[in-house]
């Protein structure tokens, strides 16, 4: 009788708990980078996969190249559609950058009037507030000269490579995605033929399941905050409704920045400027957006993860604490991947515990 057979079901289940949780924090801060633009790779392979099986199967086009021709039009697809938002932004960007002289002066005048206000309000002499905040300007406008500028001109060659080495993965993900479209099907034969494929299998196919509901249910999110703002904002009649609403659904995935990052200066701008109206729709976006994205993502996330809301929230926060902006994503896949670990562990266990249980019955016999 082994040590491991003598160590009772719980603590097998603990150590299995301590390890499978080590190594997943260490996978994701060490190996994952490595892996991540392969893992891309088969994720886009297996995408056009439907289409390269027809190419091949129908009109006997070897996969490699119809690999190729799915990837290049799904890549301009996508292309299309980010040069198309791109361009409305940029457009947008000209227009405010012309208007900018129009806004600085509505500002300034917003300012001077929440200023001498201030002044009455505080018993200070006219000019006290107004003199205050342009100093602070001032000192914020001579810190940007002096340090984030200077900064920008001295990391642009650097910049620069980076963009190059971002060019050269976004290549080596491509071919290597040509590559497993080529043979997805024959790496899939061979895997089920393995042994340790046969072992990780039930393992994988958890993850692929909750990785891709996760995924599922944060689209559905973006999407209907997305739709909200855009009909709040169009009730406002403003004119980059569309433009801004779907700037605000990104935003409000990010854990750190969120829609507040928007909608609350705005809504406390239009409040100074006596638009009640929108002011009040603006808040109302906001905690209608809080809302959605609270309902839904303890229940959407923690529905395809099968666990507790709760234990959901726990892992998106842990996970930003160890990965930053990266843990949103990686603490429920993590969690994920724990969870699934230890239930076919729990399984095995039971099994050879019941086993031992019966040989036993018979010796006794």
């Amino acid at each position: 009788m082994s040590i491991w057979d003598g160590i009772s079901y719980r603590k097998k289940l603990l150590l299995v708990t301590i390890i499978t949780t080590v190594a997943v924090y260490l996978g994701f801060r060490y190996i994952l980078p490595l892996i991540f633009p392969f893992i891309i790779s088969y994720f886009l392979a297996w995408t056009v996969r439907p289409a390269t099986e027809f190419l091949y199967r129908r009109l006997k086009v070897p996969r490699i190249l119809g690999g190729s021709i799915s990837l290049i039009i799904l890549i301009s697809i996508l292309g299309v559609g980010l040069s198309l938002l791109i361009n409305n932004l940029i457009k947008q960007i000209i227009s405010f950058l012309k208007n900018m002289p129009i806004y600085l002066n509505v500002l300034a005048d917003k300012l001077d009037s929440i200023c001498g206000s201030c002044d009455k309000m505080l018993g200070l002499s006219d000019g006290t507030v107004r003199l205050l905040v342009d100093d602070n300007l001032l000192q914020t406008i001579n810190r940007v000269k002096n340090n984030i500028i200077p900064g920008i001109t001295e990391h642009t060659i650097s910049l620069t490579i980076k963009l190059i080495a971002m060019l050269s993965i976004a290549l080596i993900i491509f071919i290597s995605a040509v590559l497993i479209a080529k043979d997805l099907p024959s790496m899939k034969e061979s895997l089920e033929k393995a042994k340790v494929y046969q072992k990780i299998h039930k393992v994988t196919e958890k993850l692929a399941e909750t990785g891709i509901a996760y995924l599922r249910a944060q689209l559905i999110i973006m999407v209907m905050v997305g739709l909200v703002c855009v009909l709040g904002l169009t009730l406002m009649k403003y004119e980059y409704a569309l433009l801004v609403g779907l700037i605000i659904a990104v935003l409000d995935a990010l854990p750190i920045l969120g829609s507040g990052m928007i909608l609350i200066p705005w809504s406390i701008i239009m409040l100074f400027n006596g638009n009640i109206y929108s002011a009040a729709i603006l808040i109302t976006l906001y905690l209608v957006c809080q809302v959605i994205r609270q309902l839904l993502e303890t229940k959407l996330v923690g529905k395809s993860m099968g666990t507790k809301p709760l234990f959901t929230l726990i892992s998106i926060y842990v996970g930003v604490q160890l990965f930053s902006g990266y843990g949103y994503f990686l603490g429920p896949i993590g969690l994920a991947i724990i969870l699934a670990t230890i239930g076919v562990v729990a399984d095995k266990l039971k099994g050879s515990n019941e086993d031992f249980d019966n040989n036993d019955r018979r010796i006794s016999t």
